[in-house]
């Protein structure tokens, strides 16, 4: 088994190249909007993939390699922090958002030493709690992507939105995010979905261990 983590998407799409991503040099959201395991169930969740068969009643150190996990922590507030100090936060709203503060170099799509990237979240199914069951998540994009070079910044951007020169675009305000972010997941396109699949249980990777493997902590 593997883990994943929408930081690694981000990062691979936003320093990778692609362009054509809403951006903001300070951040929209702080950690009074921060939801957590009060609106995502705690527990193992795993990406949907119709080709990985998994064993729940085993513990997780057996699940098979196929599996791409994520350890939502009993107390988690919503608020992640990576090895580096930069901050990982998840909004609440319909949908949620996903804040992802990054430490960018020069050449990246947006020259600043410090920015932060968004991206959209769904609950597709609730528990009797309210609290979700099943994710979709997408990137904010700036407008359509482009037929000709879909990394590349749109030629139609969202309303409210501004391209900037040097790549990707950036919001007036946070009701402007919100509609890219509503707009963006309604596109056409693939994008993942994870599961809940249960509880965290005595024989699985601890939570400290996860959050330690994947440089990321709660507090």
């Amino acid at each position: 088994m593997r883990s994943i983590s929408m930081l690694a998407v981000a990062a691979a799409m936003f320093l990778g190249g692609c362009d054509n991503l809403v951006f903001s040099e300070t951040p929209w959201f702080s950690a009074k909007d921060a939801v957590g395991a009060r609106a995502v169930r705690a527990g193992w969740w795993m990406e949907d993939k119709l080709d990985c068969r998994v064993d729940p009643a085993a513990p997780s150190t057996a699940w098979p390699d196929c599996t791409n996990f994520v350890l939502a922590p009993a107390d988690w507030t919503g608020v992640l922090w990576a090895s580096d100090g930069t901050e990982q936060m998840l909004a609440g709203g319909d949908p949620m958002i996903a804040q992802y503060q990054f430490q960018t170099s020069q050449d990246a799509a947006a020259p600043s030493q410090n920015a932060y990237l968004y991206f959209g979240v769904a609950a597709l199914k609730r528990d009797a709690d309210g609290r979700a069951l099943a994710l979709r998540y997408w990137p904010t994009l700036c407008g359509p992507p482009r037929r000709d070079r879909p990394a590349a910044v749109t030629r139609h951007p969202w309303p409210g939105l501004r391209v900037k020169r040097e790549g990707g675009c950036v919001a007036g305000d946070v009701h402007t995010l919100r509609k890219a972010v509503d707009r963006s997941g309604a596109l056409e396109s693939d994008t993942p979905t994870l599961l809940w699949l249960r509880e965290w249980r005595p024989g699985d990777q601890s939570e400290a261990d996860w959050l330690a493997a994947q440089g990321i902590r709660t507090h």
